[in-house]
């Protein structure tokens, strides 16, 4: 049985997330399932990990454990309905500030001032044309249908943030933020706090933890025949739960082990509260957490 492995891919503009699922399938489809962590609009494009043989049920740990860097190209003065140059423009702003002041910023203003704005926490509400889900249904589909669905504002959290280059209208900014953080509407509000209206012009997604686009595979190299699979630790450096025999097999079936039944735990890069438990021998056997004591399992992953 395969294990479960990583594949770090640089998506191309104008392909959904879907269509690169469908493009490896047939590749891939030998060692089980597959699934994609995190979906990138068909007009973006970057780093897109898909998680193959047991993986992809890690989506949910890539999400909250490991931040993401985005360049975001945008212009001023303009909006849309999406939040970006998908669909018509809805509204301009006409009024003089716009040309007479802010065109004549600088780019170190401008970091300067969105930094004081939006570093650390940030409140965000998903954008209605987005992938977050409202009863079991994404928010791009209500919206086409005609429904606008709002939904509460959740903290985020801005870690960086770079003015890479101001050339009126024009604006890029590098981002790196935490999990669930939509760029169009971080975009839109950095356009709302030096005065205007803002939208995104392109999109790429250059980093989520280590898995980057100078070590991505590019569409050009997608049929090569030595596949440079990512280990799940590779991705997630949780630290480790190493057990004896006996302890392994009741892990496997679901028991919960005293903390102390653990032959030793070995330290990880990744403090999110979850370990990677593994036999004698070093093979992940699956992820828990600690509580009250006790390893609980979060995941199996089948043996060998």
């Amino acid at each position: 049985m395969a294990r479960p492995v990583i594949l770090n891919l640089y998506k191309p503009k104008d392909l959904t997330s879907y269509d690169v699922i469908r493009k490896w399938k047939p590749k891939l489809k030998a060692m089980g399932k597959i699934g994609h962590f995190g979906t990138l609009d068909p007009f973006a494009e970057g780093v897109l990990m898909l998680g193959i043989a047991g993986a992809q049920r890690l989506n949910e740990y890539i999400h909250e454990c490991l931040p993401k860097t985005y360049l975001a190209k945008g212009q001023l003065g303009i909006e849309t309905a999406t939040g970006d140059l998908t669909v018509d423009i809805s509204q301009n702003d006409t009024g003089p500030y716009l040309k007479e002041v802010i065109s004549l910023f600088d780019a170190s203003f401008i970091e300067n001032t969105l930094r004081k704005k939006f570093l650390g926490k940030y409140m965000q509400a998903p954008h209605q044309y987005s992938a977050a889900k409202y009863e079991g249904k994404a928010l791009h589909q209500w919206a086409r249908e005609g429904v606008e669905i709002k939904k509460e504002a959740v903290a985020r959290e801005v870690y960086e943030l770079e003015v890479v280059k101001y050339d009126f209208p024009h604006l890029w900014i590098r981002y790196k933020v935490s999990s669930g953080t939509y760029i169009r509407t971080l975009f839109s509000d950095c356009a709302k706090e030096l005065g205007t209206l803002g939208v995104l012009e392109g999109l790429v997604r250059e980093e989520v933890g280590g898995c980057r686009i100078d070590n991505a595979i590019t569409q050009e190299n997608w049929d090569i025949a030595e596949i440079p699979f990512l280990a799940i630790d590779e991705v997630l450096d949780f630290a480790s739960i190493i057990l004896a025999a006996k302890e392994a097999r009741l892990f496997i079936n679901g028991v919960r082990l005293k903390q102390d039944r653990a032959e030793s735990i070995r330290p990880g890069t990744i403090d999110f509260g979850y370990y990677w438990v593994r036999d004698q021998e070093g093979q992940i056997l699956g992820l828990a957490e600690i509580k009250d004591d006790l390893i609980v399992s979060k995941l199996n992953f089948p043996r060998d």
